[in-house]
């Protein structure tokens, strides 16, 4: 039996750790940070009308600050992610966090807007990373067999988030306006900036990595292994030689790498082109299928609660059976019940089918994070995460003319249905084609490394 005081492998001792109250605080910390994250980026949205009247435009005038928000959210998922591989996730996160309370705080006395759209872009490229930096934070600090589980957890904090954006609208913007909104939009993250400082930790590989010395790697090793009494010496593989920022490029676009990176971006954006364009599905049960309000409604809480579930369990099977069989089984599911949702339109076997396709499509979409972070190093991680959803950012900007190509031609549910199903038919097949490469994840159970 191995002593304490022989070196340990970094990724051995974190391993080989069981899920405690340190990991369970992790967990809950990003998850929260998550659901804020989601708030944050998607507030204009839920108080546009009121927005509209109170400045004097008309809704549509609005746009050009969604633009502004969209062209930040572009630039920081290039920008950011690489930023938090070189200088620590906590640092990041503090920075990006700070920027969009203030930006939401600024948002409160304007009057017009130009400074508000400015505003805007600022929010953009502080949030749009902040899914990829908090997925890199809570899968480096779990044991490996429970990575994908924390992971798609964590980004079930965007439902979340959207759920406060319903309880907002239903309890603050009545009596307070939208700039109650904005309040809350302040007040959350200004609120988690002490906890981000105080309780979020570096990573241990970086820390290992960087000085194997550091006094941190103790104090930190202690409170993810408290029953441990005696200090552990960890070790972990040399840093290159070469500049920080080669090394990254190398980690995710160099020679073995490439073609990987390229399929988990045809993932990322299949799944993004699916969303973006989805975004015209309440108009399309409005006017194609011909719901009443009430119905509509109805939808867009099954489809919530729904994709809540898929989130939030789709993980637990990953670690269990894997990646590839478990994700090119959901997207293709996802693309399935797409189908069905215009076959089975107007009845209620299509609200049956709205629910099978919100679980499996928001499960497939949560599971891109865990997958992605499956493939690159610690040292790079953020980055690949972060570039896979700028990918995809660029590819889906035109993904809402979708709407009105279909509202335009005049095709029916099945035909627009049919349609949503190919970019999460796609999803399917670039996962099944990025999963039989060699030295693709595979399910720590199944006796595989990562």
């Amino acid at each position: 039996m191995a002593t304490t005081s022989r070196p340990i492998d970094v990724d051995s001792f974190l391993d080989g750790l069981k899920f405690n109250h340190f990991h369970f605080t992790i967990l809950i910390l990003c998850t929260i940070l998550a659901a804020i994250d989601g708030y944050e980026l998607y507030i204009v949205g839920w108080v546009l009308p009121d927005l509209a009247h109170d400045f004097g435009v008309p809704r549509t005038a609005i746009t050009s600050a969604m633009v502004a928000q969209q062209i930040g959210m572009l630039a920081g998922a290039f920008v950011i992610p690489p930023l938090a591989d070189r200088i620590g996730r906590p640092r990041l996160l503090l920075f990006c966090y700070a920027g969009m309370a203030l930006s939401a705080f600024a948002i409160l006395f304007t009057t017009a807007l130009t400074p508000f759209a400015i505003c805007r872009f600022i929010a953009g490229f502080c949030g749009t990373s902040m899914i990829p930096i908090l997925v890199s934070l809570v899968s480096e600090t779990a044991p490996q067999r429970m990575r994908s589980t924390v992971s798609t957890i964590t980004v079930s904090g965007t439902m979340i988030g959207a759920l406060l954006g319903a309880l907002m609208q239903g309890f603050i913007l009545e009596p307070f306006g939208w700039r109650g909104g904005f309040w809350i939009a302040v007040a959350m993250p200004a609120l988690m900036l002490p906890l981000i400082y105080f309780l979020l930790p570096e990573s241990l590989r970086s820390l290992a990595a960087r000085d194997p010395g550091d006094p941190q790697i103790q104090s930190l090793a202690r409170r993810m292994d408290p029953g441990r009494e005696e200090p552990v010496t960890l070790v972990a593989p040399p840093r290159p030689e070469r500049a920080a920022s080669a090394v990254l490029f190398t980690d995710v676009l160099g020679p073995g790498q490439r073609l990987k990176t390229f399929l988990m971006w045809a993932i990322t954006i299949s799944s993004f082109v699916f969303i973006t364009a989805g975004v015209w599905k309440t108009t399309i049960f409005k006017d194609v299928v011909g719901l009443p309000w009430s119905q509509v409604a109805l939808i867009n809480g099954v489809n919530t609660v729904a994709g809540f579930i898929g989130m939030v369990s789709i993980g637990f099977f990953i670690d269990r059976f894997g990646f590839k069989r478990v994700m090119v089984s959901t997207f293709l599911l996802a693309a399935l019940f797409s189908v069905l949702i215009g076959v089975l339109a107007p009845t209620i076997g299509m609200f049956v089918a709205v629910a099978f396709m919100a679980m499996f499509q928001h499960g497939g979409q949560a599971s891109i994070a865990a997958l992605a972070a499956s493939l690159y190093p610690p040292r790079s991680r953020a980055t690949g995460v972060g570039w896979a959803y700028g990918a995809a950012r660029v590819a889906s900007i035109f993904a809402p003319l979708f709407g009105a190509f279909v509202l335009g031609e005049g095709f029916g549910p099945i035909m627009i249905f049919a349609l949503l199903g190919v970019p999460l038919a796609s999803a399917g097949i670039f996962t099944f084609l990025l999963m039989s490469l060699k030295g693709a994840p595979k399910p720590v159970r199944a006796g595989h490394g990562h």
